[in-house]
């Protein structure tokens, strides 16, 4: 039914895309677009699935710079097929999926938070697949626990040991039994140096919860 209402494009070049396509991306466009290497997809509890270039770089880009609210669902359907979504790296379930959050003054510009949109999308195509009696149950998606209190200049703008000063101290969990004893996966869109998510990290752990990893779809190299 999904798939009659809203067919799949090709998340590169909007082509209509015909059978199963896992990566939402055409023949052509997947030639451009290969998964990570399995060496390069976890670092240091940050696991990513796709490299920052191609077809799925211009999406995100799309996504956050243009209002492209369309792309959310596809770009979190690609996360769905990630197992970290639901399984940690030792194997314990997920309990919380918290996205990264975009300080409110960005937001506000933005009109939305591409990290929630695609956290928000990937537990709905998950859902979707497993079934409302799904065994064990899935996440639940908790945007309320962590919040960015200092407004900082775009990652993107700064050399990596400016990043980890820029981020230090601009998160905050204002209620620490939101995600106390509880397993959490943060969710963002891409990572570069990790210096966001091991800030994020940081205070979630300080706040209580038992284990934290992170998962993104893009990695910069």
């Amino acid at each position: 039914m999904w798939s009659t209402l809203f067919p799949d494009l090709c998340l590169g070049c909007q082509r209509l895309l015909r059978g199963p396509a896992a990566t939402l991306l055409c023949t052509r466009c997947r030639v451009e677009q290969q998964p990570l290497p399995a060496r390069q997809r976890s670092r240091a509890g940050i696991h990513s699935m796709w490299p920052h270039e191609g077809p799925l770089r211009e999406a995100v880009l799309a996504l956050k710079f243009t209002g492209a609210l369309a792309l959310a669902g596809p770009l979190g359907q690609l996360l769905a097929s990630d197992p970290r979504l639901f399984t940690l790296s030792d194997g314990d379930p997920v309990e919380l999926v918290v996205p990264i959050p975009l300080h409110w003054r960005r937001r506000l510009v933005r009109g939305f938070d591409q990290s929630e949109q695609l956290a928000r999308w990937a537990l709905r195509h998950a859902r979707a697949r497993a079934g409302h009696d799904a065994r064990p149950p899935l996440a639940k998606l908790e945007t309320r626990a962590l919040r960015r209190i200092r407004h900082t200049p775009a990652q993107t703008t700064l050399d990596a040991p400016a990043r980890e000063h820029n981020v230090a101290g601009a998160f905050a969990v204002p209620r620490p039994e939101r995600v106390a004893d509880h397993r959490v996966l943060l969710i963002d869109d891409v990572t570069t140096t990790g210096a966001t998510a091991r800030a994020c990290v940081e205070v979630l752990r300080a706040a209580g919860a038992t284990k934290v990893e992170t998962l993104t779809l893009l990695r910069a190299l």
